[in-house]
């Protein structure tokens, strides 16, 4: 009984969240966007860096670095953009994404 009791009141909570724009959000929303994908820019210079002519040990950091940058960027965005913008992204996002992949309706 106590675990129907908490989800409705996460349901309640759920409702009452206030919806954003993502004009009303502004510049730290298009920022945190950008660092979000401009993350993942990173992934393709590990192989051009494996193949340079650099001493190993830093090959191994630079490779390390460009690895973990899309994680340093998500974290640096979701701190700059705050809660609100966040969950405006992933809710767009995941709207997309559900809408990509739903069936046609028969």
């Amino acid at each position: 009984m106590a675990q129907v009791q908490d989800r409705k009141k996460s349901a309640a909570k759920a409702v009452r969240e206030e919806e954003f724009t993502a004009e009303q959000l502004g510049w730290r929303f298009a920022f945190g966007t950008a660092l979000i994908v401009g993350g993942y820019i990173a992934w393709p210079l590990i192989p051009l860096v494996i193949a340079s002519d650099l001493p190993a040990s830093l090959k191994g950091f630079l490779s390390a670095l460009f690895g973990a940058t899309p994680f340093l960027t998500k974290v640096a965005a979701v701190a700059l953009m705050g809660r609100p913008a966040y969950q405006f992204l992933k809710k767009t996002v995941f709207k997309r994404l559900r809408w990509k992949t739903s069936s046609p309706a028969e």
